[in-house]
């Protein structure tokens, strides 16, 4: 009986620590996703500067954010100025439907791609059709130093994250 107790202590302190490891990569794991944005300030947003002088107002409960990626990729896009990024990514089955169901027959609505509070692309959605499942890429004009902060900050949270080259 004395050994049974003994290895449950040690079973739960092995738990206990184990959790207290994965708290502690959330807070060292940067929150990057998608939020809606609103055209004036309400309660359920928060504002964020883009840019010097302009400001967008954030939805506080995103669509997605780094726990619903399951792979990210920074590469260069084939056209466009040399320090311009396209970050593609991959979210877990549950987040991509979120952000399709988000973005079909709303046409006209604003959402942005975030890392921790800077605003790395904010778009207005365009057509009745949402999302396409599987993955989804975020054109940076002049944002490879951004998106390759963003990699390396994320490298470790998410299953995988690369960089690719191109003979740009």
């Amino acid at each position: 009986m004395y050994q049974w107790s003994k290895r449950l202590v040690i079973a739960m302190a092995i738990m206990l620590s184990g959790m207290t490891a994965l708290h502690a990569a959330d807070a060292i794991c940067p929150r990057v996703g998608f939020a809606v944005v609103e055209p004036h300030a309400t309660a359920a947003t928060r504002s964020l500067k883009v840019g010097k002088h302009r400001m967008v107002f954030v939805h506080r409960q995103w669509i997605t954010t780094t726990r619903d990626i399951s792979e990210i990729k920074v590469t260069h896009p084939h056209d466009g100025d040399a320090d311009d990024a396209n970050i593609e990514i991959k979210l877990i089955p549950a987040a991509d439907q979120r952000l399709h169901d988000t973005t079909t027959n709303h046409s006209g609505m604003r959402f942005a791609f975030l890392f921790n509070d800077e605003v790395l692309n904010n778009v207005v959605w365009q057509g009745p059709y949402g999302t396409y499942l599987g993955g989804i890429q975020v054109s940076i004009s002049h944002g490879m130093r951004e998106a390759q902060k963003l990699l390396k900050a994320i490298a470790g949270c998410v299953p995988t994250a690369s960089a690719a080259t191109s003979g740009k």
